[in-house]
């Protein structure tokens, strides 16, 4: 099955994309064909910020009420849960995550969230009264205007949904940016709000490179830019929101460490910590790559690390007994091999993995990296400062409590983490002294609901719960006198 997007969704409609340009997509795992998707230039980008100002001016949808704002999410949300299984197959295919991954993250979540929204959208208090016995203001929330939301390719229906949801669900009218990489699935969206009733010019969807991604940052009909990815990409983001104070929120990179403690059981932390640190196959960015254990432990805890790893299948995503298939694209392959390199000539010792795994033959055009564990790695060396963003883990052994707190600190990123002991106080302890904006305790998923975003250079801001949809209103107040 391919899938063929020849035009771009602008405004709500279907367009022919000005640029002339395309993409082709190919199968991670086979550079098999896939599809191919127009790509936005900068006068597809005018068009679709125009498109998006004129709505939002208008009040088709910012005026809408939140219970029929409501109403347009749920039913999209319907609309997407009957495609589930197609869209399963199509994320593995354009992304080259395990299929099962597909089934029980990148396609229920976006519909997840959705739900959440239009839920939330429905029942919050917009308006609040504040009195000060004398004087009387409303303190009401709006929406913010119209939305850039630019995301990575490493979740292509969930990310885009992740910012797309409470954005509609808060009035916006937005312009969706996917990657070049992924930018098929994502119409799945367009498809399903557009049937859902959504208005014209509300939502646009343009896939696009570099250039037309920086003019969207730039251009001056955007009132707020909501964006996933590096951290080198969020900083330059930043500084040209900052020529006109524009809003952003920004969701970056990350460099978690998974604390081992002393007392910890590896029967238990090994089955519950793999999944965190391979998940979408190491290219996730609150994947645990730095796995802090104590010295007395180490080599035993390498031992038990590298026979885990190898015994992790690795091949045709499309098969449910695969844990890890290819990396999405050649060049992101080079780059994580690269970085084993360099872990060697840094003194690191590759203990497992590295090299390329070996295959059958239909699988020998993939871009496939093994699950790969590095031990004798410093805090300091690049591997352990730097996102390599694929199934590569570095071991950094500590001496005591402080030590481990202070390693996992010692990080221009703070976005996820996690603590593994027996003691339970004792976890929670040492997840309250790292400094990221989320932690687990012995493996356990954080609440549905709950505010996702890091410190530092992992971003500013948060996606996710009532925070997430907070970020797109702003605050006005009006006073009233004594009525």
């Amino acid at each position: 099955m391919t899938t063929e997007r020849p035009e771009l969704f602008v405004g709500g409609r279907w367009v022919p994309a000005r640029s002339g340009e395309s993409v082709t997509v190919r199968n991670p795992a086979t550079g098999a064909y896939v599809g191919s998707a127009a790509l936005a230039g900068v006068a597809d980008i005018d068009a679709a910020v125009a498109a998006a100002r004129a709505s939002f001016d208008s009040g088709v949808w910012a005026g809408a009420s939140p219970r029929h704002r409501s109403q347009v999410l749920h039913k999209a949300a319907d609309l997407l849960e009957k495609r589930a299984p197609e869209l399963a197959v199509s994320i593995t295919s354009e992304l080259g995550c395990p299929i099962w991954f597909s089934e029980r993250a990148h396609v229920p979540n976006p519909i997840r969230q959705l739900r959440f929204y239009a839920d939330l959208a429905q029942d919050f208090p917009y308006d609040e009264v504040r009195a000060d016995g004398a004087n009387t203001s409303i303190v009401t929330q709006e929406p913010v205007g119209v939305v850039a939301a630019i995301t990575p390719w490493n979740g292509p229906l969930s990310t885009p949904t992740l910012k797309t949801a409470p954005a509609l669900a808060a009035g916006c009218s937005v312009v969706l940016k996917p990657p070049p990489e992924t930018p098929l699935t994502v119409y799945a969206l367009a498809d399903a709000l557009r049937e859902a009733g959504l208005p014209e010019g509300v939502l646009s969807i343009v896939p696009a490179g570099r250039e037309a991604g920086a003019h969207l940052v730039d251009h001056p009909g955007v009132d707020k830019i909501a964006f996933t990815g590096s951290s080198a990409a969020g900083k330059k983001i930043m500084a040209a929101a900052a020529a006109r104070i524009a809003r952003v929120t920004l969701e970056l990179g990350g460099k978690s460490a998974a604390v081992v403690c002393a007392d910890a059981d590896l029967d238990a932390v090994l089955p519950a910590l793999l999944p965190m640190a391979l998940m979408v196959n190491g290219q996730a960015c609150i994947a645990q790559t730095r796995v802090l254990v104590p010295r007395a432990r180490e080599t035993e805890i390498v031992d038990a690390l590298a026979g885990a790893l190898r015994g992790q299948r690795v091949g045709d995503p499309m098969e449910p007994e695969t844990m890890v298939g290819p990396l999405v694209s050649e060049r992101q392959r080079d780059r994580v091999a690269g970085y084993v390199e360099t872990g060697r000539a840094e003194g690191a010792r590759v203990v497992t993995g590295g090299g390329r795994p070996v295959l059958p033959p239909e699988l020998a055009g993939g871009w496939f990296v093994p699950p790969t564990l590095l031990a004798g790695v410093d805090n300091a060396m690049r591997v352990a400062q730097e996102e390599i963003f694929g199934p590569v883990l570095a071991v950094i052994p500590y001496d005591g409590e402080d030590e481990a707190v202070a390693i996992a600190n010692d990080s221009r990123y703070g976005l996820s983490g996690s603590v593994w002991s027996a003691d339970e106080d004792r976890a929670l302890g040492i997840a309250r002294r790292i400094r990221t904006g989320m932690v687990s305790l012995n493996g356990r998923p954080q609440a549905f609901g709950t505010p996702f975003g890091g410190y530092k250079e992992s971003g500013i801001g948060r996606e996710m719960g009532p925070e997430g949809f907070r970020a797109y209103l702003e605050t006005k107040s009006i006073a009233v006198g004594d009525r």
